[in-house]
């Protein structure tokens, strides 16, 4: 029987009992676009499951983080090499 089956997933952890993708929308299929089974009318799914609406992010937006992201790349090799140069020299200082 499906819901044994089912029953068996949940209590072996691989069935999420939360969200959207529950153990009750398993059983009895994917809901109708926009709606939210047995809960009413007027009522959107990102409202019922507190989902955060969708950020848009503008293309100025997207390019000041690749270019953050991209900073910090460098600046971490950066202070690497520094630091096996500082090292190096170290280890120069303590053989003389």
């Amino acid at each position: 029987m499906p819901g044994d089956e089912l029953q068996k997933q949940v209590s072996e952890g691989k069935v999420s009992v939360y969200g959207s993708n529950d153990v009750l929308t398993m059983a009895l299929g994917p809901e109708h676009p926009g709606r939210v089974r047995g809960v009413g009318a007027g009522i959107s799914p990102r409202q019922y499951f507190n989902l955060p609406k969708p950020q848009r992010m503008s293309f100025d937006d997207r390019l000041k983080d690749s270019l953050r992201v991209l900073l910090q790349e460098e600046t971490k090799k950066m202070e690497a090499k520094a630091r096996e140069e500082a090292l190096r020299m170290e280890a120069r200082t303590n053989n003389w």
